[in-house]
């Protein structure tokens, strides 16, 4: 075989490997794309919840949700078509994390309010996103004694390719903005409702507002715990012979030296005997009157019936206490 000959014949041999490589890619690249296409798509989401977040415990006693969607809608608004729509996600985090606690002993409420919840498609096939809330504490009388607000947007610039208001588009708008405004909520609480925060059994955290009773001079009352103390350490005062005694009222064996009765001495114990001795009856004197002299008759008080007598009183105070001079025989 020439030389001109094999080069032919290997030039076919190159054209047609190439030509079978074409159209196999050509056959196998629309199914490629078809399977891209499908993993790019999801066709369920996940419910969107916030139960797993921290509860925002306010010192009040009703909370209400207003939705200002429904009487002031934004034009154009495709957050509707989202497997979960930003309104509904809204509402389910107010029901998963805020919680009225205050129960009857506050007088006060709380309105959570939603402005927007909108995604919008805008020129250039960009979803943009926006969530508005404010959340008020109210008075009695429905006038408004704390305030705060919080906001968040999200944009996503899908493929071209692709349908820009996809299901799953959509959805990763609306749980980009909830991640925003969950953040941005706690922040903002926190920051201007701190005073109204309470723990889960409605006891105030952060130095927040509690509801207290006011006396009739306008004093408040105390705890009632301390209350509840202070009247049991008052009872225990009462009924301790100590303060029995500042009142004046025995209640135990114990004499308490300041107010131990003077007892005057019986005349029996100072009358002599008929055979002249020095034996003296026993005396029916009280325990305070040997504990503590008389200072006036230190000796017992005379009478007229013992006064020429020689006998030794009866009622004299124990050795230590006084010395008499001896009476004169």
């Amino acid at each position: 075989m020439s030389d001109k000959v094999h080069k032919r014949f290997c030039a076919m041999m190159l054209f047609s490997r190439m030509r079978l490589s074409g159209l196999t890619a050509a056959l196998l690249f629309p199914a490629l794309l078809a399977g891209c296409a499908d993993q790019k798509q999801p066709t369920q989401f996940a419910p969107l919840r916030y139960d797993n977040l921290s509860q925002i415990n306010l010192n009040v006693n009703t909370l209400t949700l207003v939705d200002n969607t429904v009487t002031h809608p934004v034009a154009g608004d495709i957050g509707y078509k989202s497997p979960t729509p930003p309104v509904q996600a809204l509402r389910q985090m107010v029901q998963d994390r805020l919680a009225a606690k205050g129960g009857i002993t506050s007088a006060n409420s709380a309105q959570f309010v939603i402005d927007r919840a909108s995604i919008l498609h805008e020129p250039g096939g960009t979803l943009q996103g926006q969530i508005d809330v404010h959340l008020d504490i109210l008075n009695p009388d429905g006038s408004k004694t704390a305030h705060t607000e919080a906001h968040a947007t999200q944009s996503l610039h899908p493929d071209p390719t692709e349908d820009t208001e996809s299901q799953a588009n959509l959805y990763n708008v609306t749980k980009g903005m909830m991640d925003s405004i969950n953040t941005e909520l706690d922040t903002q609480v926190h920051r201007s409702l701190g005073k109204w925060l309470v723990d889960a059994g409605g006891m105030p955290v952060d130095g927040a507002i509690q509801a207290q009773p006011l006396t009739s001079d306008g004093s408040p009352t105390a705890a009632t715990g301390a209350t509840a103390g202070a009247g049991a350490a008052a009872t225990q005062e009462a009924l301790s012979p100590v303060s029995a005694a500042k009142i004046g009222q025995a209640t135990s064996p114990v004499t308490v030296p300041e107010n131990a009765p003077v007892v005057a001495p019986s005349t029996d114990a100072a009358t002599p005997s008929t055979t002249g001795t020095t034996e003296a009856k026993p005396a029916a004197t009280p325990k305070a009157q040997d504990s503590e002299p008389n200072a006036i008759f230190p000796a017992g008080e005379d009478d007229d019936s013992s006064s020429s007598s020689s006998s030794t009183k009866a009622t004299s105070p124990k050795p230590g206490y006084l010395k008499l001079p001896s009476q004169p025989q």
